[in-house]
C-alpha cells in the first residue's frame, strides 16, 4: 500500500531531524501504529526523492503500467456512438476497428453497460394468457411494492424476433 502525503512528509522530516534510518522506522511506527513498519530502502527512497526532484509526491501516481491505447476517449466515444446507433451491434463483426475484447471492457468498465441476450424459454399460447393473468394477479395482491420496481411487458409478436436479439442494458440482467 502506498503512503500517503502525511506519512511521506513525516519519514523525510524525521530523517532530516536525525539522520537515522533506525531512528525514523521506530518513530513511524509509534505515529502510524496501523501501518506496517517502512524499509531503509523505502526512506532513503523518498529522501533521494525528495532532494532531487523537491516533492515528497508520488511522481509515478497515474503514469505507471501500459497505456491503455484500446480504451482511449477516441474509442469509447465511437463505440458508445455505435450502439446508440444500433444497441443491437456484435463486438465481432462491428466494423469499429476496436478488438472484440477491448469493445467488451468499454461496455462493461467505461460505460457501465450489459450485454445480454434474451432467450425465449417457452413457446406461449393462446390458453397461457389466463393462467399468466392470474398467477399476475395472485403476484400483485401479494407483493404490492413489485409493481413500483419492476413493470414487464408481453408480446407475441417479439417471439420470432427475441432469437436473434442482443440487447444492451444500463443495468446488470437477473439471471
Amino acid at each position: 500500500m502506498q503512503l500517503t502525503k502525511e506519512q511521506r512528509t513525516f519519514i523525510i522530516e524525521k530523517y532530516f531531524q536525525t539522520k537515522s534510518f533506525q531512528h525514523v522506522i521506530q518513530s513511524f511506527q509509534e505515529h502510524f501504529p496501523e501501518r506496517q513498519s517502512q524499509t531503509k530502502m523505502t526512506i532513503w527512497r523518498n529522501v533521494t526523492r525528495y532532494r532531487t526532484k523537491g516533492t515528497r509526491l508520488n511522481l509515478n501516481k497515474g503514469r505507471s503500467g501500459l497505456k491503455r491505447t484500446g480504451r482511449s476517449k477516441k474509442n469509447v466515444r465511437i463505440v458508445q456512438g455505435a450502439l446508440t446507433e444500433n444497441p443491437q451491434i456484435s463486438a465481432r463483426k462491428s466494423e469499429l476497428n476496436v478488438t472484440k475484447s477491448t469493445f467488451n471492457r468499454i461496455i462493461t468498465l467505461n460505460l457501465k453497460w450489459h450485454p445480454y441476450k434474451m432467450h425465449v424459454r417457452n413457446k406461449l399460447l393462446d390458453n397461457d394468457l389466463p393462467r399468466r393473468l392470474n398467477f399476475a394477479q395472485w403476484f400483485l395482491h401479494r407483493n404490492i411494492r413489485f409493481v413500483d420496481d419492476i413493470l414487464v411487458g408481453f408480446s407475441f409478436e417479439w417471439q420470432s424476433k427475441l432469437s436473434q436479439c442482443s440487447l444492451i442494458c444500463t443495468e446488470e440482467p437477473i439471471s
